[in-house]
């Protein structure tokens, strides 16, 4: 059976006799080239003729190969990625009933210019369709074929691709066409995907048809491309101050493409860029020569592991909206948004618990791991992006991120065990995880404190001072520290290291006394009594009085009319704590009021916005306040992997029956087996169903005490003031009237 290993350091597409291979779209993985260099491997017998056999490899510059734009006026991709020209090794294995054979790459192979004049991940591409024959862009009218040029390319490791690929999903059509003049329209998608345009008109020779993307548009149906300009450059983000791309850039890192007709029928899909758009504009050609147009959906294609619907048509939409602007920033790194495409460790911390409840995480969850590994500093510390490019905004040092963002290490090795279980990753993880506590130990606690950048996107946040803005900086600074210290001392006790344990538990004991002794006001408030000074201290057990301090954080909501003011992570861990102490109400009325979401998603918006407000700096597409989702399963659809689970094997269902919701219908997926929590309400009462896996180690049920069971479950295994906790570990499926 021939089988072929392609190892490609840009974005390609194979060809084999004339025929695509490839199974994905904008292969191949991206991570620190110099580190680790993932491959594909595909069966090609299908495609393979006797005797002789054409294959073809096109090329595009992909991560490997950026531009020299200086994004935000200052990070040029090429200072700092492993970067070089399009390279390719290939090793075709063929296998016979007497021998076997392999047909590698060599010297042996030629290249020739591709019908792609430019190509790039953020500004887009440029095609000649007069330079191929048909829909297929390597079959050539005259190539002109020369030897190739060895190269010794980059010292990666070579390792076999094992996350799920990027392709198109879904397919929007035009919901509405502005004619702007004879040569000028713009089309509405109805909704801001990330992915491909695919058009298709009849033109005449050399006529030369440009797309503009936008997520938006203005008063005058204008596009505004202000939210995708690459790293900012064109964009004039304070008053005078225009943010400037280099030698070479254009005035506006716009998204844009661009292509030469041939006379007749011309079929134009994007292969090696993607855009963020609602929004394109046609020039150069008039309405009457489109003959078809679609919107591509394309993403790392991640399975469904979770689903919720309920009685609220508003709170489907948010759980929907929160699983698309997700996904459409998933391309083999969980990106920011079409501006800067790089994995930011804050967002994904604050991100990490709705993810794995929504998709299967395992394997992208792992490599992303690996990728923040790869690129930790010769101190020790982790980077605020990985794979690094160069950005360290209030980071520790050495290159290293803020606190917030080096999280990104430890909190994610502690989720993919809890959900995943994979106790190898866990063991291979823990030598870094040391060397990053060394790192942070390394500056005094006082100075420590003021590397970060706290409660990113808080909405008091003081904009003069991006920086240092956000409330509570130096008290969410030290919690920080002190998380750090609490997974790795966490992660020693899973390993069954004790003295670790002792260690690292002593350390984030004696952070935790610097905490109190500095932060906590006298009148059991903690640093600024904002939001964020609340939320901190109470998911971090702070507090002398849990009540008392929970009350007071809920008076402080209501003076904001129901806003939580918080930034990315206060809301992630906002939504636990208000769930954890049965406050679901508030977070209904938070979803629900006019000056949150619902802001966010008028005019028919279908994804999230970056952040609250005018949002005027800010994208129309992005992910980081998606963190309510995580809620949607565990409060109101009643599904939580506990903490202490390993490979999800520990579960509790305590569903929120709000007064306002009459139904829900939620399942989780895990590794063990799928478990359904739904609930209703009818005249005589509430009817629950539950249905859990007979391979748990333990699944308890916590029901209000207000609820009469009259025998419908065994008798309660323990109580608290509000609450009864049953044994349903081996119950498979139960049903009770409330």
């Amino acid at each position: 059976m021939p089988i072929s290993a392609l190892l490609v350091l840009v974005f390609y597409k194979l060809y084999i006799n004339g025929k695509e291979v490839t199974r994905g779209e904008l292969n191949t993985d991206w991570t620190n080239y110099a580190k680790i260099i993932y491959y594909d491997t595909y069966n090609i017998k299908p495609f393979i003729n006797q005797p002789k056999n054409e294959v073809i490899v096109e090329l595009a510059d992909g991560w490997f190969n950026p531009a020299p734009l200086k994004l935000f006026g200052k990070y040029n991709l090429r200072e700092t990625l492993t970067i070089g020209e399009p390279q390719v090794i290939a090793d075709i294995y063929m296998k016979f009933a007497d021998r076997e054979m392999i047909i590698g790459s060599d010297a042996d192979w030629q290249y020739c210019e591709g019908a792609y004049t430019f190509n790039n991940i953020y500004l887009g591409e440029r095609l000649d369709m007069k330079l191929f024959r048909g829909d297929n862009t390597t079959d050539l009218l005259m190539p002109d074929w020369k030897n190739v040029v060895l190269s010794n390319g980059p010292e990666g490791r070579l390792v076999s691709s094992f996350i799920p690929k990027i392709n198109h999903t879904l397919s929007l059509g035009a919901e509405h066409i502005h004619v702007v003049d004879e040569e000028t329209f713009i089309i509405d998608f109805g909704a801001i995907v990330t992915g491909f345009i695919d058009l298709s008109i009849t033109a005449s020779e050399n006529q030369r048809v440009e797309l503009l993307y936008s997520e938006d548009v203005d008063e005058n149906y204008e596009l505004n491309t202000d939210s995708t300009l690459a790293g900012f450059v064109g964009k004039q983000v304070i008053e005078g101050v225009i943010i400037d791309g280099g030698i070479g850039s254009p005035a506006r890192a716009e998204q844009k493409d661009a292509f030469e007709c041939r006379s007749g029928k011309n079929h134009f899909i994007n292969a090696f860029t993607c855009h963020s758009f609602r929004y394109v504009q046609l020039s150069g050609i008039n309405i009457e020569q489109l003959n078809n147009v679609q919107a591509l959906s394309v993403h790392t294609v991640l399975r469904e592991n979770g689903g919720f619907y309920c009685s609220d048509p508003y709170i489907n939409k948010l759980f929907e909206v929160a699983k698309r602007t997700k996904l459409n920033n998933i391309h083999s790194v969980f990106g920011d948004c079409a501006r800067e495409r790089f994995a930011y460790g804050g967002d994904i911390v604050a991100l990490a618990r709705s993810q794995v409840y929504q998709f299967d995480s395992a394997a992208i969850y792992k490599k992303t791991i690996f990728d923040f590994i790869n690129d930790i500093r010769p101190c020790g510390g982790v980077t605020e992006t990985a794979p690094f490019m160069g950005i360290k905004t209030n980071g520790v040092g050495g290159e290293t991120g803020p606190l917030g963002w080096q999280l990104v290490l430890p909190y994610l090795i502690a989720i993919h065990y809890r959900h995943y279980g994979n106790v190898n990753l866990l063991a291979e993880s823990l030598p870094f995880l040391e060397k990053q506590i060394l790192s942070l130990e390394m500056r005094d606690f006082d100075d420590l404190v003021t590397c970060c950048l706290g409660d990113w996107g808080s909405r008091v946040h003081d904009m003069r001072n991006y920086k240092n803005g956000s409330p509570a900086l130096h008290l969410t600074s030290a919690c920080f520290y002190y998380y750090h210290l609490l997974i790795i001392a966490k992660i020693c006790d899973d390993l069954g290291f004790k003295e670790k344990w002792l260690k690292y538990i002593g350390k984030a004991n004696k952070i935790r006394e610097k905490i109190l002794s500095l932060y906590k006001n006298t009148d059991g408030s903690f640093a600024d009594r904002s939001q964020t000074s609340f939320v901190f201290a109470i998911y971090f057990d702070l507090c002398d009085d849990i009540e008392s301090s929970l009350n007071a954080l809920i008076d402080l909501i209501k003076k904001e009319q129901n806003v939580i003011t918080c930034g990315i992570f206060g809301q992630s861990f906002a939504y636990e704590i208000f769930h954890r102490y049965g406050h679901n109400e508030l977070i209904l009325e938070w979803l629900r009021v006019e000056a949150g979401f619902k802001k966010m998603l008028k005019n028919d918006a279908s994804t999230l916005k970056e952040f609250f407000g005018d949002n005027l700096n800010g994208s129309n597409n992005h992910a980081m306040f998606s963190s309510y989702s995580s809620w949607l399963f565990q409060a109101l659809g009643g599904i939580t992997v506990a903490e202490e689970a390993v490979g999800a094997d520990v579960i509790l269902i305590s569903p929120s029956f709000t007064d306002t919701i009459n139904f829900v219908d939620c399942w989780h997926q895990t590794i063990r087996g799928r478990i359904e929590c739904r609930w209703r309400r009818y005249k005589k009462g509430i009817e629950l169903v539950i249905k859990v896996p007979f391979n748990l180690k333990k699944c308890t049920l916590k029901l209000p005490k207000v609820y009469q069971l009259n025998k419908q479950l065994p008798a309660p295994i323990d109580c608290d003031t509000y609450h009864h906790f049953y044994d349903i570990t081996d119950a498979g499926e139960i049903k009770v009237l409330l």
